[in-house]
């Protein structure tokens, strides 16, 4: 036998004895997680789990558990089942408010010590996981996931999965950041701005046209709709625009014996429509319309930075800027000191890709 065959023929043993060390999992035989929501209910941690109920029905299930810690709320909710739990396909993990606002270090732990489970959507909610759940039970077991997908790929969400998470929680100079989830007026549910937590703890929620700002200045990924208020000849409107791609840039000055941060935002924006006294045509109605889009994005991005400030949180990461030019470099003493007391300026280019005219 040849060195090559012989390589090959031992691949295939191994393969197959390392296979066969694999316990097996028969597809009905277990209970695989989709959606998994985390609250607290006065002093228990409180867990909602929606899986595929293979066995009974062609509909997924939720089940619900109480425990004082993570450990036996796993076994509470494998109680309930009449399979064993397997968290690796766990799609999407979903804080309730009051865990929120109390701290999430107590779940944190567990599930970035679990090699089970990989790259997953993590949101909160500004009511409680299971109303959220509820309303996915009559609904394919990848709506959720999906509905929070196209938030982050088209409409202005900033990027957020456990890998994410795990850098901003354990990383220093850097606050987390999760989408809201909540349900309307209608009963559906949608993604509802972002929730920017201080350490473990829930410290604001910001609205959806803040959260796509936020996105311009930190995610590669522009895509969204910024809208504003127009005044030019004499009229008014409020104009949409879609970034479809563009770069930004943070960097700190010394201003006045101020650490400055200065964000630059260049942007592509498409116009779908537009009212007809705007002629971007015209080289004058141009220059007017551009102008009046940057400035709004720039006051705009600039009084949410010091609203950041305000409420002691840096979802933008400035500290990690910072943090970069300083060889000594103190999280407590940036926070403290430094951070309380710096000023802010955006800049922001704008090229119109692409126009259309309304009525």
């Amino acid at each position: 036998m040849t060195n090559n065959t012989f390589l090959k023929v031992s691949i295939v043993v191994l393969a197959l004895t390392l296979a066969g060390c694999v316990p097996p999992s028969i597809i009905n035989e277990v209970s695989l997680m989709h959606n998994v929501g985390y609250d607290k209910e006065e002093e228990m941690l409180k867990a909602s789990v929606v899986y595929p109920n293979y066995a009974e029905s062609d509909k997924p299930a939720l089940i619900t558990a109480a425990a004082k810690n993570p450990s036996s709320l796993q076994e509470e909710l494998s109680h309930k089942s009449q399979f064993p739990f397997e968290i690796g396909q766990v799609r999407v993990m979903i804080f309730g408010d009051q865990l929120s606002r109390d701290g999430l270090a107590s779940i944190l732990d567990p599930i970035c010590k679990d090699p089970k489970i990989g790259i997953v959507r993590i949101v909160i909610t500004d009511g409680t996981p299971d109303l959220i759940l509820n309303k996915t039970l009559n609904e394919s077991p990848l709506f959720l996931m999906n509905l929070i997908d196209k938030s982050i790929e088209n409409e202005g969400i900033p990027e957020s999965n456990s890998h994410v998470m795990y850098d901003q929680f354990f990383g220093s100079g850097i606050d987390m950041s999760f989408p809201n989830l909540t349900v309307d007026s209608k009963g559906q549910i949608k993604v509802d701005g972002m929730g920017i937590f201080k350490g473990e703890k829930l410290a604001l929620r910001i609205s959806e046209k803040e959260t796509f700002l936020l996105k311009l200045m930190t995610d590669k990924n522009k895509m969204g709709v910024y809208s504003f208020d127009l005044n030019m000849h004499g009229h008014k409107a409020n104009i949409g625009v879609r970034t479809n791609y563009g770069k930004h840039k943070v960097k700190l000055i010394k201003e006045n014996l101020k650490e400055q941060v200065r964000v630059s935002l260049n942007l592509d924006v498409e116009l779908d429509a537009l009212p007809e006294w705007i002629n971007l045509e015209d080289e004058k109605d141009l220059k007017l319309f551009k102008t009046a889009l940057q400035k709004s994005i720039s006051n705009d991005a600039e009084l949410l930075l010091k609203d950041f400030q305000t409420n002691g949180v840096d979802p933008l990461g400035i500290g990690r800027v910072y943090k970069a030019n300083h060889r000594n470099y103190s999280e407590k003493s940036f926070y403290d000191r430094i951070y309380p007391n710096m000023t802010y300026e955006v800049n922001t280019k704008i090229a119109v890709r692409q126009t259309g005219v309304g009525n």
